[in-house]
């Protein structure tokens, strides 16, 4: 019973110890987005610009690694004036901006070295991102429907996945115990493209226009990339 005693003690003096090296950040920074668009003979990109804000725990285990569990909110926007040829889809002529808001949860495992009182580290990790909402605004014009000052959101008509998973990493520093500054670059995974929304083919082409069992059938696959850079305060 002693024994037992000592052990859970032990654990709980390694947790308490644990917990008060912890650190939360508290930060923002600027996202570049990439939403790389890949169908027989096509290979085009749309590049969106976008901010972001959120927070991360850092937990050491031991003096140069630790792991950190985020979560952030994201909105980016991007030009949508492009001739999109989707294989032997009718090309879609998008005047306009397409506007996106996730929430990323981040899951990062980091290595760090202190010096002169800074510490640099690198990190990599998934991360889990959820789509709130994808919007063309503007003028859309799709396989001859035109849609002038009309939104036409993705979700809703189940062109986009809203999940996606992300692995990436980057680098950065403390600097002062004070304030941290970030580095990073995330690759989506998987295709953003709603694979199970042929069943609501119909639907989706007499509303918007956009075919997307032609897209499918097509093999079609939409990515979105991630280059991000911010700032954040540490408690």
């Amino acid at each position: 019973m002693r024994k037992l005693f000592s052990i859970l003690l032990a654990a709980g003096l390694v947790f308490c110890s644990t917990e008060a090296l912890a650190q939360i950040s508290v930060g923002a920074g600027y996202s570049n987005v990439t939403q790389k668009i890949k169908a027989a003979g096509l290979d085009k990109s749309i590049s969106m610009n976008g901010l972001y804000a959120g927070m991360d725990y850092t937990i050491p285990i031991t003096e140069n690694i630790g792991i950190a569990p985020g979560l952030y909110y994201e909105f980016s926007t991007g030009s949508a004036n492009k001739l999109l040829n989707l294989g032997s889809v009718a090309s879609a002529v998008l005047k306009g901006t397409l506007e996106e808001h996730y929430i990323d949860i981040p899951f990062k495992f980091m290595f760090s070295i202190p010096y002169q009182g800074n510490r640099f580290f690198a990190f990599a990790g998934p991360t889990a991102s959820i789509g709130v909402s994808s919007k063309l605004k503007g003028d859309v014009n799709i396989l001859g429907f035109k849609l002038k000052g009309d939104l036409l959101d993705m979700y809703d008509q189940d062109i986009l996945e809203s999940m996606d998973l992300m692995l990436g990493g980057g680098i950065g520093a403390d600097i002062s115990n004070l304030v941290r500054v970030t580095l990073g670059y995330n690759l989506g995974m998987f295709s953003r493209i709603n694979t199970e929304g042929q069943a609501n083919q119909n639907q989706t082409e007499n509303e918007s226009g956009f075919n997307l069992g032609q897209l499918i059938r097509d093999n079609a696959t939409i990515n979105r990339n991630q280059f991000y850079v911010g700032v954040a305060v540490l408690f």
